[in-house]
């Protein structure tokens, strides 16, 4: 889910080398660096270790991070459903946004190139908002302090994001209401964290906005601003947020009566040691029998997901070990290597 590596600062010699070990753990290169034929789809999301937050992304971050890992901003079509050629029912549209350069950019031109892509990418959720979405970030969602393990904080050197727990509130918003997505995956929390939006897609009273003739009352009201528009009334967006969005905490919940408009999202907890090791595993199938009820149940920092769409979901967290028991085996090994040999030869 990004960070896949500290190297936004590091020189170059020592960056490759950093990617050859990378791929080689992956599996996708040999230990000379030689690719691997493989069936299986690699996908990269960058990280503020990989490209640097909005204050510091220069083009050398972008170019050398592209060449390697394939572009920041992609989406693509999968079909769960085999058997109809016909139909979308099995559709799913998958996302991955460059999340670094959503808020405010030193360097304009990464942050226009990543609206671009998700205003073209709300355009066609417009059209077809019947497939559901899931959506990849680095950095989460904004979401009420205490939430998750992580206070929302964001700092900012000369007006662009020096550092960011959490997207703004009015980027969130956007997401959310004009992209729709059923799901939303991200890291950079290392605690992790499972929680769920319900979205509101019409007020009673519209936020005004001002020296406008216009206002926000439905989610298409916001869907048609564009990046001058979102940045001019911030604001009023986050009002709107406030007014539409609720955001809760997914732990031990049963659900057997979902929202209309709900977003589950997983800030999946880091895989260093000190934090377990952890990894998640996602999977979705398509009912074509349509015999399961809608429903939610969490269980930890996973859960499980019938849709009405005739989807299911289920997401779970392994952990590979804490990094003190893996350390006290490499000193035991260490000492066993060392000492078994003087001990045999006093012997």
């Amino acid at each position: 889910m990004g960070d896949m590596f500290s190297n936004q600062w590091v020189k170059k010699d020592e960056y490759y080398r950093r990617i050859a070990r990378f791929k080689w753990i992956a599996g996708q290169a040999d230990k000379s660096g030689a690719p691997i034929a493989s069936s299986r789809l690699y996908m990269h999301l960058a990280g503020n270790h990989d490209i640097g937050y909005g204050d510091e992304t220069r083009s050398y971050h972008i170019n050398r991070y592209t060449n390697n890992f394939g572009p920041l901003n992609q989406e693509w079509t999968i079909d769960l459903d085999q058997h109809s050629s016909q139909s979308t029912n099995g559709m799913h549209r998958i996302a991955i946004i460059n999340a670094m350069n959503l808020d405010r950019t030193r360097e304009a031109q990464f942050r226009n190139t990543t609206w671009e892509f998700v205003l073209k990418l709300a355009a066609e959720r417009a059209l077809g908002p019947e497939i559901p979405l899931v959506l990849f970030l680095h950095v989460p969602l904004s979401k009420p302090d205490g939430l998750c393990a992580t206070s929302p904080e964001t700092r900012h050197k000369d007006g662009f994001v020096k550092y960011q727990d959490y997207l703004s509130p009015a980027t969130s918003a956007y997401l959310l209401h004009c992209l729709a997505p059923s799901l939303v995956f991200n890291g950079h929390d290392h605690d992790g964290c499972l929680s769920m939006h319900q979205i509101e897609r019409n007020l009673e009273q519209p936020v005004t906005l001002p020296n406008s003739t216009r206002a926000l009352q439905k989610s298409d009201d916001l869907c048609r601003m564009s990046l001058d528009e979102l940045d001019r009334y911030q604001a009023e967006i986050e009002t709107f947020a406030r007014k539409t969005l609720t955001a809760a905490a997914a732990a031990a919940t049963d659900m057997s009566r979902l929202p209309s408009s709900l977003a589950m999202e997983v800030t999946v907890r880091s895989a260093m040691g000190a934090y377990g090791g952890a990894a998640g595993i996602f999977d979705m199938a398509y009912d074509r029998s349509g015999t399961i009820q809608p429903r939610l149940s969490t269980h930890g920092r996973g859960f499980t997901l019938a849709s009405r769409n005739k989807f299911q979901y289920r997401y779970r967290e392994v952990q590979f070990g804490n990094h003190l028991i893996i350390r006290a085996l490499l000193i035991i090994d260490i000492l066993s290597a060392v000492l078994v040999p003087a001990v045999l030869l006093l012997v």
